[in-house]
């Protein structure tokens, strides 16, 4: 079964098919003016709607792009498991689907995807190759329309006989430059059997150097240090919450991690609901603490914890690197504590 599904989603995310909807698509609006010199970055919240089509898919993406471009923007971010709509591309999946949600609402007991593990990574895996390949298909020529960079959001790449919740960026002239896989899993995700990599990553961009870690990431400070460790200045998220929005909850995430490690935060958020699962969270950029105007660290941040926003801001990468000069703790660290944290990091 498994076999032909993947057989399915070949046939309908065809390149040749996706190609041709997308030169349909090319047609270019207004840029927008640009208020400084200063780059500027949207970042996504959207709801989950499962998609009837490619072309439904591609609607949605180029229409958030579209809206980017319009106010400005020089980097546009996704959220993670940004590929969920194209599971309406399963014959059936959208009235189930329904079925699922209309359920899990009444009851008020959400699934958490843990009822069966083994048919639901069989599903992803027979799937992930097709999705992957319209995806980067997708986003590479949407970034080149616009001239943007894109972050895509994740989705599953398969290497071997494991998947890994992954994402890439994509430079101005449509070009991959490079993909992130998720460092830190879910409970859910490891109960899956997802992999998982050590290694965090920086890309150079024209506007400046970029680390895209991948939502739970955020929950150790270990990832915001390596990012600034690693020179970069600006940190991307992606996230899926599958629990209700509580704003200390989320505070715990990015917002922490920043006013720590003094870059810039960006985060894009999944929202709403699917197979009976509820996903919540508030896209937003965020700053050291004496960065922001009402001292709260937040630059931009959505209104709602569900629905469709782009939050967006420009980021003073000048202003931050003297904030971070002036930070009278920054750089702080006990350096015999870690000594003997990366002795036993080194041993496990």
């Amino acid at each position: 079964m498994y076999k032909l599904l993947e057989t399915y989603f070949w046939y309908k995310l065809k390149p040749s098919k996706i190609n041709k909807y997308l030169k349909k698509e090319r047609r270019l609006i207004a840029a927008g003016d640009k208020r400084s010199e200063l780059p500027k970055v949207a970042c996504v919240q959207r709801s989950i709607k499962p998609a009837g089509s490619i072309e439904d898919y591609i609607d949605m993406i180029d229409g958030f792009a579209a809206e980017a471009y319009r106010n400005g923007c020089d980097l546009l971010i996704f959220p993670e498991y940004n590929f969920f709509d194209l599971l309406g591309i399963i014959p059936g999946f959208r009235a189930i689907d329904k079925l699922l949600n209309k359920s899990a609402i009444k009851s008020s007991k959400k699934a958490d995807g843990n009822s069966s593990n083994k048919s639901m990574y069989q599903l992803f895996f027979a799937i992930a190759d097709p999705i992957h390949r319209a995806m980067e298909q997708i986003m590479c020529s949407v970034a080149s329309k616009y001239g943007i960079i894109i972050y895509t959001g994740t989705y599953l790449i398969k290497e071997g006989n494991k998947l890994y919740n992954a994402g890439a960026l994509i430079s101005r002239e449509g070009a991959v430059l490079g993909h992130q896989k998720k460092i830190n899993l879910t409970d859910f995700e490891s109960k899956l059997g997802f992999g998982r990599v050590s290694e965090l990553k920086a890309f150079d961009t024209d506007i400046g150097r970029l680390a895209v870690p991948v939502c739970m990431d955020a929950t150790y400070y270990e990832t915001f240090k390596r990012a600034a460790a690693l020179g970069c200045d600006i940190v991307v998220l992606p996230i899926a919450n599958n629990e209700e929005y509580n704003v200390y909850r989320a505070m715990r995430g990015i917002w922490a991690r920043v006013q720590e490690s003094y870059v810039i935060g960006a985060k894009a958020a999944l929202t709403g609901w699917i197979a009976g699962m509820h996903f919540t969270g508030k896209a937003g950029i965020f700053a050291p603490i004496a960065m922001s105007d009402k001292g709260d660290g937040i630059i931009a941040i959505s209104m709602e914890s569900e629905g469709d926003e782009l939050a967006m801001a420009e980021l003073d990468i000048s202003k931050l690197k003297r904030h971070r000069e002036e930070a009278e703790y920054y750089g702080d660290a006990n350096e015999i504590f870690e000594l003997s944290y990366h002795i036993v990091q080194g041993k496990q």
